[in-house]
């Protein structure tokens, strides 16, 4: 064989075999880890002696030459394949952490918070949302002004009056967005009329409820705070008018306060903060420190469409909520919170981001014309639609 067939010859095999290579990447085909060890070793054995007849060295038995005959008829040859090693997981983004302050002890009014938690909804947000009660109902929005706490719950004309002071407070959802407060007296206590509350004693839970709720409801009816006694009670304000240590409570939750007071005895006449001379205002709205809201702009906007998918899946699955809540929340499993279940269902927000913007400023304008605050800001300093674009 002259160089220049070796030549030839190396050439033209050194292509088969380059095609037999590329055979498993074309077809696909997957092959056991030992059959591709095996296979290939003997790819490059054949390569090996390509390579010397190449260069117009002899070759020795045990490999296939250019005169060697081919396996006998029959015998499957096995194409090498090449090892295609699983792409690198792609590690998932960080979980992002925020911790609200609830405005109350846990109750059917926190819902969303409770079934998103308990639904995975802030996980697939990539959140982690803590939540915790106050010991003092007043400080929630405080502990948010001075960076202490991410989110508080409140209500609207707690947030006008607080930035009328100067805290850098702003809404960026709505959870309930009609009035819950209320008046509440014991029936046959000789109390029939807001008017007939004069030289009483009221207890409350917060300012807030004295201002403006309370001094408007009186007003409407002829009686000035002056005229009655206040009693702080915290969150005592059932007890206090069980234990007959008030003759009326401002701040009741309307929802659940009646079933309450009937369990311990007492038929309740409850007057409507909003039929007695206050404007409709959001009872539940999550309020932010505007001055880190850029910060936590889009966490907060993830923690919302997790409390509204929560949402969305109470009214379409009122009974599985409420199993679920009382079971991740055993203390709520009492008989006036699942006779209340029912009338809360109609109060939540099912676009807790959505903002009215009027509905805010008209309420402001309704404040400061009863001297309840000394300026009215633009919107952009009381309340933010996250959501909008």
């Amino acid at each position: 064989m002259t160089s220049m067939q070796r030549r030839l010859g190396g050439v033209c095999l050194a292509l088969f075999v380059a095609l037999i290579l590329s055979t498993p990447l074309l077809t696909g085909r997957p092959d056991s880890v030992q059959a591709n060890q095996v296979d290939d070793e003997a790819a490059l054995e054949v390569i090996e002696v390509v390579s010397r007849i190449a260069d117009g060295e002899p070759t020795t038995g045990g490999g296939p030459g250019i005169d060697t005959p081919g396996p006998p008829s029959g015998v499957p040859v096995v194409p090498p394949s090449i090892i295609l090693r699983a792409p690198e997981p792609i590690a998932p983004p960080p979980t992002r952490e925020l911790n609200v302050v609830l405005d109350w002890y846990l109750s059917p009014q926190h819902a969303a918070f409770i079934v998103a938690r308990e639904r995975g909804d802030f996980d697939q947000q990539g959140l982690k949302v803590s939540f915790s009660a106050p010991a003092d109902p007043s400080v929630p929005t405080k502990l948010v002004a001075a960076s202490r706490a991410d989110l508080a719950l409140g209500r609207q004309p707690q947030l006008h009056r607080q930035i009328d002071q100067g805290l850098p407070l702003i809404r960026v959802a709505t959870l309930v967005g009609t009035p819950l407060n209320s008046l509440v007296v014991r029936e046959g206590n000789g109390i029939g009329a807001i008017s007939e509350l004069r030289g009483k004693t009221i207890g409350y839970a917060t300012q807030d409820d004295i201002q403006p709720a309370l001094a408007i409801m009186l007003a409407h009816h002829g009686v000035t705070l002056d005229d009655v006694t206040l009693k702080r009670v915290d969150f005592a304000l059932g007890p206090a008018l069980v234990e007959k240590r008030v003759d009326a409570v401002i701040g009741a939750m309307r929802h659940v306060a009646p079933f309450q007071l009937v369990e311990e005895g007492i038929v309740p006449l409850s007057f409507m903060v909003e039929e007695h001379g206050l404007p409709r205002y959001d009872e539940l709205i999550l309020i932010a420190n505007r001055d880190h809201l850029n910060g936590q702009r889009d966490d907060i906007r993830r923690l919302i469409a997790a409390l509204e998918d929560a949402t969305h899946w109470i009214i379409n699955h009122p009974d599985e909520a409420w199993e679920l809540m009382i079971r991740s929340e055993p203390g709520l499993n009492t008989k006036a919170n699942q006779q209340a279940w029912p009338g809360m269902l109609r109060r939540l927000s099912l676009r807790p981001a959505t903002l009215d913007a009027r509905h805010y400023l008209n309420f402001q304008t309704f404040l400061y014309e009863q001297g309840l605050i000394q300026e009215r800001y633009p919107i952009e300093r009381l309340a933010v639609d996250l959501s909008a674009p």
